[in-house]
């Protein structure tokens, strides 16, 4: 019988580890008494075999030990087993039953040992329900999404209503019918974008050509405003972008006075940036509103000082340039000559207009010192709003 000892023995692999097999099997004292009844051989080599498999560690060590004993083609009491029918009667009555008994201790350590392995995995990975909850990361609006809504919240509580006009823009509404000379700087090629094909055709230098279509659309009275991206062909610095967001707001009616554009302003400083911030509306002109104004405020990055500290010593402040003083809007009474070139008689209408960058009133109210931030999506930026 010596080739049934070495079947059985051949498979064992000397780095596999040993372990007392009792913890996989609580009968095993009782199989092993069994077993040493039948052949003292097979009960040793098939206690070699259960107690690799109650050292492997993982699934991976667990099969080798597995595919060594019981494998179908290869295994090793699978081809002990095959033996067992050359044998003669008294030797297949000896041996059949030490080989039965051990293959069965063998699959009884595999079964077991798989599920402790099994069970440890889920442990590793259990839900523990006294731990706090992870709050999933969701996104937020833009933080010139989130000033822009404000802004037409805050419009739309004084009456006006939103009204969209096109980013691509015919020079007729940009600058002809808004007043504009035919030789205003504001037509060069230096600081305008026009479409390449079409002298007549621009990216829209303001939101204002808004105006033009909703009263050629619409007749008085008119309580809109205009969002939207505008693009200008300006050097990029620190509060100047060749692409940025505007907000106009235009109210057409009898009677419509200066008055009520101021009231309209102080309103909307209110609103937006702290009460006590100081203002300034000082003249100044526009081709499309006679008179016309500009509201300004103090300089929130240098605190109205025109300087900011720096590694050597106060430089001037890099937003409002040592002024003092930002822009942020241009306003004034709507030119008669506008009212004419959309159909409305000035005699007997007036009205206020107004037009905003949201970057600057963004960099107001935050204190964001460069505009350039806005366009860099950097996380470290946009996650404070």
């Amino acid at each position: 019988m010596s080739d049934v000892r070495s079947l059985l023995a051949a498979r064992l692999d000397p780095a596999w580890g040993r372990a007392e097999p009792s913890g996989l099997l609580a009968d095993w004292p009782e199989r092993l008494a069994a077993l040493s009844a039948a052949s003292a051989e097979v009960a040793s080599i098939t206690a070699d075999y259960v107690s690799a498999i109650a050292a492997a560690g993982d699934a991976a060590a667990l099969q080798s030990v597995r595919n060594a004993a019981l494998s179908r083609e290869s295994g090793a009491f699978t081809e002990a087993l095959a033996l067992v029918p050359s044998l003669s009667v008294d030797e297949k009555r000896v041996w059949g039953k030490a080989l039965n008994l051990g293959r069965k201790a063998v699959e009884d350590a595999d079964k077991a040992r798989r599920a402790q392995l099994e069970a440890a995995r889920e442990a590793d990975h259990a839900l523990d329900v006294t731990l706090p909850g992870r709050e999933p990361w969701t996104g937020r609006p833009h933080v010139l999404a989130q000033v822009r809504d404000d802004l037409l919240d805050l419009f739309h509580g004084l009456g006006f209503s939103v009204y969209t006009s096109p980013e691509v823009e015919l020079d007729e509404y940009n600058f002809g019918k808004l007043n504009f000379a035919a030789d205003h700087p504001a037509r060069d090629a230096h600081d305008t974008y026009f479409v390449e094909g079409a002298s007549d055709v621009v990216l829209r230098t303001h939101t204002s050509p808004g105006w033009v279509r909703a009263m050629e659309e619409r007749k008085p009275p008119l309580r809109l405003v205009f969002p939207g991206r505008v693009y200008r062909a300006e050097a990029v610095d620190a509060s100047h972008m060749d692409q940025f967001h505007q907000i106009d707001g235009l109210f057409v009616d009898r009677d419509v006075s200066m008055a009520d554009l101021k009231a309209t302003l102080n309103t909307f400083a209110r609103a937006i940036y702290r009460a006590d911030l100081p203002t300034r509306i000082i003249p100044i002109y526009f081709p499309f509103v006679e008179p016309g104004v500009q509201m300004d405020v103090q300089c929130v990055r240098c605190d109205g000082r025109g300087h900011v500290p720096g590694e050597e010593g106060a430089r001037r402040c890099p937003v409002c340039k040592g002024t003092q003083w930002v822009e942020v809007l241009g306003a004034g009474m709507v030119h008669p000559n506008v009212f004419r070139a959309v159909g409305i008689d000035p005699e007997e209408y007036t009205g206020f207009a107004f037009g905003m960058g949201l970057e600057r009133i963004a960099m107001g109210r935050y204190g964001i010192p460069e505009i350039r931030l806005f366009l860099e999506n950097d996380l470290r930026f946009l996650g404070q709003f």
